[in-house]
C-alpha cells in the first residue's frame, strides 16, 4: 500500500430541513352493501343506486386501497360511473358504522380511480354525506384530480389517500355512523367512464390513555432565565490545555448553559484571585502556607481564562468573593480591596458581572474561617456574615451597581435555624442582598437508583418536601419578612454520594435521569440560577461520575441538558398529570413556542395524552426522547405523536425523559462545521498508551490512541515512591525514572487504578497486553494483585472479567526495581477496539495486613497494533451539534451528482466526531446535516 498517495478531499454541505391508524373497513371486488374487510366491532355499506353500474370485467390490479393499505383484491371488478344523468350515475357513497365500544378516530379515506379515456371525468369530489359527526350534511372534503387518463378501463388506477382528521369532528362514538360521497366531475363526454375500485376507511380506536397531561398556558407562573440551568467551575480541577482546542467550550453552548460559576464552591473561600496558586484548598494568607505545593499556571484556570470561556461559550459571569480569608487572618482591609479590584478588573476589561456569591458555605465546617487554621476558634454565625457581606458588598457595587448579590445559607428551609439566621441576616443587610444560595445535594450518603425509583415524586433529603417545595417554602419567608424581592438560587445541586456509587448495575444514564428530575423540580420553582457541580470532576471513576462532561467530552448528563436548552427564555405555565411516576413540565415562548417535558419513572411504557388548553398545534417541532439506549452512557432518540379524539398522543418509554416542542417559528439552523481530513496510517505492534509520571491524560501514546487514568480509586500519586527501572514491565522501554507512583491500600475505594484505552486512529486496534510494575511496601501492605476488564466495548467481555492474577508477592520498599508484569489479554473473547471504541481496565491490590499499609503500581502501559491491513482510508472529522444526523456522502463524478452514503450517524452528542470513509481515486465527499 501506498501510505504517500495524494489525497484531494472535497466537500460540498448539505443543509436538510427537518399510535398509528389502521384499516377499519373496505370494499373492492364489486363487493356491494356490506364491506368486504373490516375490523370487529366496524361494519359498513357501499350505496350502489347512483354509480353507472357495477361492472365485473374491469378494475384496478395493483392490490391496495389508495396507497396504503395491501390486501385488496386484484380481481378485475369495478365501481363505473359516467355524468350521463347527473345525481344518478356519477357517484358512490360509503358508510362506516362504529360499534366497538370505543370512540372511533377517523383518519383517511381511501380510493383507486380512473379516468378510462381522455373526455372521462377527471375529478373527485370527497364530500361527508351525512350522520353523526358534529358538522353539517354535504360539508365537502377535498376534490382531487387524475394525473392523466387510464386509457383503458383495466390496470393500475391512480391511488387517493384523502385525510378525514382535519375535519371539525372526526370522531365517531360507539353506536354512531359515517356516510361520504365520492362524487366524478369533469367530463367532456356523458358517455365516457371512469371507475372506482379499492374504497376504504382508515382510523384507530380511542382507547383511554395511561395519563394525561394537562396545560393551561393562560396560567403563567414564572420565567426561566437562561441561567437557571449552568455549571460550576472549579479553578484548580481544569488546566488551559482542557479550553485550549475550544471542544469543551462547545460543548457548553451546544447544549445551553447559560451561566458559569468561578473560582469554585469552598475553593472560594481560599483563592485569591492575582495570586493564584492552583491548590484550591489552601490559602495562601495562611503564615505556615508552603509554596512547594504550587501548580503552575497552565495547571489551573485563571481569571482571564475564565473570562475567554465567557466570551467562547456567551454564558453569564457568576464570580466568587473571598470573605473568609480577610477575617481568618485579620486582612479585612486588604481581602475587601481584593474584591474590589476583582471588579474593576473585570470592567476594564470590557466585562458586564451581573451576579457576584460571597463566599461559600459558611454553616459548614469545611469553610475557611470555620476549618479555623489559626486555632483562635472564631467561626461564621449569622451576624457576622450579614455583617462582612455589607462592607464586601458596598466594594463590589462602587463598580457594579446592578449586579445581584448572592449570600449563602443553611439548606433545611423548615429548620428554625434557616428562619433565625435569615431574619438576622435581612435585619443587617437585606438592602444589600439580592439572592440566597441554597445547595442541594439529594440523599446524602443513602442516595441510589432504587430509593429513586420508589420516591414518587423525588424528595428533599430528610424531608417530605419537593426541591420546588423547598425554593418556593424559603421565597414566602422572604416575602413574610419584608423581602419579597429577594428570591432562593441554587448555586450547587446534584445526586449525593451513596449506594449507587458502589452498585455495579448503576450507570451514567441513571444518575443523568435522577437529575432530570431535580432540574424539573427547580424550573418549576422558577430559579433565577440553577447550577450543577460541576462541569467536569477529578479523577472520578466512570461509573462514579455525575458532571456535566468528563475528560472533555460530553457525559450523559450533557444530552439532558440539551434537551433543557429549549426551556430558557420561556415561561413556565400551568400543567398536571393525572398518573403517579410521570412529571410534567410545560413552558411558554412569546413567539408561542410550547415545550413540554415529561418524565417516566415507572418501569412500564406509557401512553399519555396532551391536552393543551388554548395552544393550536400547528407544528411539532421537535420530538425526543432520552433513554438508556442499551450502553448506559444515555441515548437520544427522536419520538413520533399521533392525534386522538382532537388532542395529540405520545408514548413515554420506562425510564425516560421526554421533551416535545410545539410550534417553534425559529427552529435552530444546522452550523456550517469545520471539516478536516487526514489519511489512516497504520499504528506498528508495540506501545499504545503509558502512563508514568501523572493521571488524566496517557504520558505516551501512539497517533489516534487516547486515554484516561484516574484517582478516584487509589490512596495517592506519591511523588516520593516509584519504579526506577525505565521500563512498562519487562518488555517495554521509555518509562521515566523519575519517582511518581500510584499509591494503594487494601481498603475498597483506595485499593486500585482505573485506566482507559480509546481508539480514533480511523482503524481497528489489537490490544495484546497490560504492562506494568508493582511493589509492596511493607510487610503489612497489599500482596496480591489483580487486572480485570471493568468496563467498555469489547464483544462478549462482561464487566469485571477478569484478566489475571498473582498472589504472595515480596515487599522492598517504596523505590527501586518494582516487579514487572506483562499480562496478556490473548484470553478474552475480544482483543479488537473498532474505530471510536473504548476499555476500561482496573488494577487492584488487596490482601493486606493493617489498612494504613499501602503498595504502589508504576508505568502501566498498553501494548497492541492495527488489528488488519488497513485499506485505503481517510479520517474525516467535524465538530457536532447535539441533536443532528449527519451523513458523509460519496461520489466519483461531480457532474454527474450522482452521490451515496458512505457514513450515518443518526444523533450526534457535542463535540468532535470522526468516521473513517473508504477511499477511491478520484473521490469527492460532502456533508449532509439534518
Amino acid at each position: 500500500m501506498n501510505w504517500l498517495k495524494k489525497v484531494t478531499v472535497y466537500f460540498v454541505y448539505w443543509l436538510a430541513t427537518g399510535a398509528s391508524a389502521e384499516l377499519l373497513v373496505g370494499w373492492d371486488g364489486g363487493v356491494v352493501s356490506e364491506s368486504a374487510t373490516n375490523r370487529t366491532g366496524i361494519s359498513g355499506n357501499l350505496w350502489a343506486g347512483n354509480l353507472f353500474e357495477v361492472d365485473g370485467n374491469v378494475g384496478s390490479t395493483d392490490g391496495s386501497f389508495g396507497s396504503v393499505y395491501n390486501g385488496a383484491s386484484a380481481t378485475a371488478s369495478a365501481y363505473e360511473v359516467r355524468l350521463s344523468v347527473p345525481g344518478s350515475t356519477d357517484r358512490v357513497s360509503v358508510q362506516v358504522m362504529n360499534n366497538t365500544g370505543s370512540s372511533l378516530q377517523l383518519d383517511q379515506l381511501h380510493f383507486d380511480y380512473a379516468a378510462w379515456w381522455s373526455s372521462s371525468p377527471l375529478d373527485v369530489h370527497v364530500s361527508y354525506a351525512y350522520g353523526n359527526l358534529d358538522i353539517t350534511d354535504a360539508t365537502p372534503v377535498e376534490t382531487v384530480s387524475s394525473s392523466s387518463a387510464l386509457n383503458g378501463n383495466t390496470g393500475d388506477y391512480e391511488d387517493f389517500d384523502v385525510a378525514l382528521a382535519g375535519l371539525a369532528d372526526s370522531v365517531l362514538e360507539d353506536g354512531q355512523s359515517a356516510t361520504f360521497m365520492l362524487t366524478a366531475l369533469n367530463a367532456d363526454g356523458a358517455t365516457s367512464s371512469g371507475a372506482f375500485d379499492n374504497i376504504a376507511v382508515s382510523g384507530a380506536l380511542i382507547v383511554p390513555a395511561d395519563a394525561t397531561l394537562s396545560v393551561d398556558v393562560s396560567a403563567a407562573l414564572h420565567p426561566i432565565l437562561k441561567t437557571a440551568m449552568g455549571t460550576g467551575l472549579v479553578y484548580s480541577w481544569y488546566a488551559d490545555s482542557m479550553f485550549a482546542d475550544g471542544e469543551v467550550s462547545h460543548i457548553i453552548q451546544d447544549i445551553g448553559l447559560g451561566a458559569l460559576r468561578w473560582p469554585g464552591g469552598t475553593v472560594v473561600t481560599f483563592y485569591h484571585w492575582d495570586d493564584l496558586n492552583g491548590q484550591g484548598w489552601t490559602d495562601s494568607w495562611n503564615p505556615a502556607y508552603d509554596t512547594a505545593n504550587d501548580q503552575a499556571p497552565e495547571n489551573y484556570m485563571d481569571l482571564d481564562e475564565y473570562l475567554a470561556v465567557i466570551d467562547e461559550t456567551g454564558a453569564d459571569i457568576m464570580l466568587g468573593v473571598n470573605m473568609s480569608s480577610g477575617i481568618e487572618w485579620d486582612r479585612e482591609t486588604e481581602a475587601i480591596a481584593e474584591a474590589s479590584n476583582l471588579m474593576v478588573s473585570c470592567q476594564s476589561k470590557g466585562y458586564d458581572v451581573k451576579h457576584v456569591y460571597f463566599d461559600n458555605e459558611n454553616f459548614q465546617p469545611g469553610n475557611n474561617y470555620n476549618r479555623d487554621d489559626d486555632n483562635d476558634g472564631e467561626a461564621w454565625n449569622a451576624t457576622l456574615y450579614a455583617q462582612q457581606f455589607n462592607l464586601y458588598a458596598a466594594a463590589v457595587k462602587a463598580t457594579f451597581p446592578d449586579a445581584k448579590l448572592i449570600a449563602n445559607a443553611r439548606n433545611n428551609v423548615t429548620g428554625p435555624a434557616f428562619l433565625s439566621e435569615m431574619q438576622a441576616m435581612l435585619s443587617i443587610a437585606g438592602t444589600n442582598i439580592d439572592l440566597v444560595d441554597l445547595h442541594y445535594y439529594w440523599q446524602w450518603d443513602n442516595a441510589s437508583w432504587d430509593l429513586w425509583k420508589t420516591q414518587l415524586p423525588m424528595k428533599r433529603t430528610g424531608s417530605s418536601q419537593t426541591y420546588q417545595d423547598s425554593v418556593e417554602h424559603a421565597d414566602a419567608i422572604f416575602s413574610s419578612e419584608g423581602y419579597p424581592d429577594i428570591h432562593p438560587v441554587v448555586l450547587e445541586w446534584n445526586i449525593g454520594p451513596g449506594p449507587w456509587t458502589t452498585d455495579a448495575d448503576h450507570n451514567n444514564f441513571k444518575t443523568a435521569l435522577m437529575q432530570t428530575e431535580m432540574h424539573m423540580q427547580l424550573l418549576a420553582a422558577g430559579v433565577e440560577v440553577g447550577l450543577l457541580y460541576a462541569l467536569e470532576g477529578n479523577g472520578l471513576d466512570p461509573a462514579e461520575d455525575k458532571n456535566v462532561i468528563r475528560n472533555g467530552e460530553p457525559n450523559a448528563t450533557a444530552l439532558w441538558m440539551w434537551l433543557f436548552s429549549k426551556a430558557a427564555g420561556k415561561t413556565v405555565v400551568s400543567s398536571s398529570v393525572s398518573a403517579d411516576g410521570i412529571y410534567g413540565l410545560a413552558l411558554q415562548g412569546g413567539d408561542g413556542a410550547l415545550a413540554v417535558y415529561l418524565l417516566n419513572k415507572t418501569d412500564s411504557d406509557l401512553t399519555v395524552e396532551l391536552d393543551l388548553d388554548g395552544v393550536d398545534v400547528n407544528d411539532i417541532s421537535e420530538a425526543w426522547r432520552f433513554l438508556d439506549g442499551g450502553d448506559g452512557e444515555g441515548e437520544l432518540q427522536q419520538i413520533s405523536l399521533w392525534e386522538m379524539g382532537g388532542n395529540n398522543r405520545t408514548t413515554l418509554k420506562a425510564d425516560t425523559l421526554n421533551m416535545i416542542l410545539f410550534n417553534d417559528p425559529n427552529p435552530d439552523e444546522p452550523a456550517r462545521p469545520e471539516i478536516s481530513s487526514s489519511v489512516v496510517m497504520p499504528i506498528s505492534d508495540g506501545l499504545l498508551a503509558g502512563w508514568h509520571t501523572a493521571s488524566g491524560d496517557p504520558d505516551v501514546a501512539a497517533a489516534g490512541i487516547s486515554g484516561e487514568l484516574l484517582t478516584g480509586s487509589l490512596f495517592d500519586v506519591d511523588s516520593s515512591a516509584g519504579s526506577t527501572d525505565g521500563s512498562f514491565g519487562t518488555s517495554l522501554d521509555g518509562a521515566s525514572t523519575e519517582w511518581t507512583a500510584y499509591a494503594v491500600r487494601g481498603t475498597n475505594g483506595s485499593d486500585a487504578v482505573v485506566f482507559s484505552v480509546v481508539n480514533r486512529s480511523g482503524a481497528p486496534v489489537r490490544l495484546d497486553a497490560i504492562h506494568f510494575d508493582y511493589a509492596r511496601w511493607w510487610a503489612d501492605s497489599p500482596k496480591d494483585i489483580a487486572l480485570v476488564v471493568d468496563s467498555g466495548d469489547l464483544d462478549g467481555v462482561t464487566n469485571g472479567t477478569p484478566v489475571q492474577s498473582a498472589a504472595d508477592l515480596p515487599n522492598f520498599g517504596k523505590t527501586g526495581d518494582f516487579d514487572d508484569f506483562d499480562w496478556s489479554l490473548s484470553g478474552l473473547p475480544d482483543q479488537v477496539l473498532a474505530h471510536n471504541e473504548e476499555v476500561w481496565f482496573r488494577l487492584s491490590a488487596s490482601n493486606a495486613l493493617t489498612a494504613w499499609a499501602a503498595g504502589a503500581f508504576d508505568n502501566i502501559a498498553v501494548s497492541g497494533g492495527t488489528a488488519s491491513t488497513v485499506t485505503d482510508l481517510v479520517l474525516v472529522e467535524w465538530r457536532a451539534e447535539t441533536g443532528r444526523k449527519y451523513t458523509v456522502m460519496e461520489t466519483g463524478n461531480l457532474v454527474s451528482n450522482d452521490w451515496n452514503a458512505a457514513v450515518e450517524m443518526d444523533v450526534a452528542s457535542p463535540g468532535t466526531v470522526s468516521v473513517p470513509v473508504e477511499l477511491d481515486s478520484p473521490r469527492f465527499y460532502r456533508l449532509d446535516i439534518q
